[in-house]
């Protein structure tokens, strides 16, 4: 039985060949690994009406990790316009997955390492080696959208010329958000 049980979620576009070429080195470096494919993204969202569907988050919760490529993500009327017609009209509203999977989930870090390599051209700047740590289930993560702005924000300082067709995100900073990173 292999070691470890990896929910394998390639998603859409570019994450198909991301998680391709991931295989290659987990494969190359011997991970003793079992790799359980689950459904996440787009054509799950179009066909039906949910793009992390209720097996794959159960999937999530019976392996050790998951593996992620890409997803699509459009505005929730672009998302309705594209659903199968046998599910239109039963008021299914689109969600980001990756959204989804960081709250459900609790996976709060977002973790960028930032490193210059001697002799890359591309290098800002030689000796750069820093790693950011920002919350990642908050803020403009928490996926608190409006396509057309409340008449009720319209009321605050600043909105009253915000044209009607902007869109707004509510930014959720919790003290247990900011002090937990």
């Amino acid at each position: 039985m292999p070691k470890y049980r990896i929910a394998w979620l390639p998603g859409d576009g570019i994450g198909r060949e991301v998680l391709k070429a991931a295989r290659i080195v987990l494969d190359r470096i011997g991970l003793d690994a079992e790799y359980i494919p689950g459904d996440i993204g787009w054509e799950f969202w179009r066909r039906e009406g949910d793009a992390l569907p209720p097996r794959t988050i159960e999937l999530l919760g019976n392996t050790d990790c998951a593996l992620f490529g890409a997803i699509t993500s459009k505005p929730k009327t672009a998302a309705a316009e594209e659903i199968d017609a046998s599910l239109a009209g039963k008021g299914l509203t689109y969600r980001s997955p990756i959204v989804q999977m960081r709250q459900l989930l609790d996976l709060y870090v977002c973790l960028r390492p930032c490193k210059a390599y001697p002799g890359n051209s591309l290098n800002y700047r030689e000796g750069i080696d820093l790693v950011v740590f920002r919350e990642n289930t908050e803020d403009l993560y928490a996926g608190i959208e409006f396509a057309d702005v409340p008449d009720l924000m319209r009321c605050l300082p600043g909105m009253e010329k915000v044209p009607p067709d902007a869109a707004i995100s509510l930014k959720i900073n919790t003290r247990r958000g900011c002090e937990r990173i």
